[in-house]
């Protein structure tokens, strides 16, 4: 249980930090060893790791800079697995210039305790999903 409260307080931290716009603050929580998976909106599935990430990062906030991006979480299931990783799956919304974009998006992910601080070690988004489509659990 004290794994798993020690998780939930990293990942409020995490999100304060994707909703932070700091590329490098983002990627410091990802492993050397991250996988990614990205489901695309038309089918196709792109693959990378960290630096893939962080590069990623990079190109969304620079897409976004001076419209006041804010991404929303809404959590479906966070635990610790048998491997005493910290899993979250969770849609993510967000807005630009103060508008709600019609975007969904649904993330796993996975991290674990790499000395003393959870990194990400896996990831996978599935894409293409809009606001009436998403299934409310």
């Amino acid at each position: 249980m004290e794994l798993l409260k020690n998780f939930n307080e990293f990942i409020v931290e995490y999100r304060e930090s994707w909703n932070s716009t700091d590329a490098n603050r983002i990627a410091s929580h990802n492993s050397d060893e991250l996988k990614v998976r990205w489901a695309n909106p038309d089918g196709e599935v792109s693959d990378w790791g960290s630096e893939g990430s962080k590069e990623g990062w990079i190109q969304a906030y620079k897409q976004f800079e001076g419209r006041n991006p804010k991404w929303y979480f809404e959590d479906v299931l966070t635990v610790i697995n048998s491997q005493q990783e910290g899993v979250a799956v969770f849609w993510v919304t967000f807005e630009i210039d103060g508008k709600l974009t019609n975007s969904n998006l649904l993330f796993t992910e996975t991290f674990r305790q790499e000395n003393g601080e959870w990194k990400k070690i896996r990831e996978y988004i599935e894409n293409g999903f809009s606001s009436d489509q998403k299934v409310h659990t």
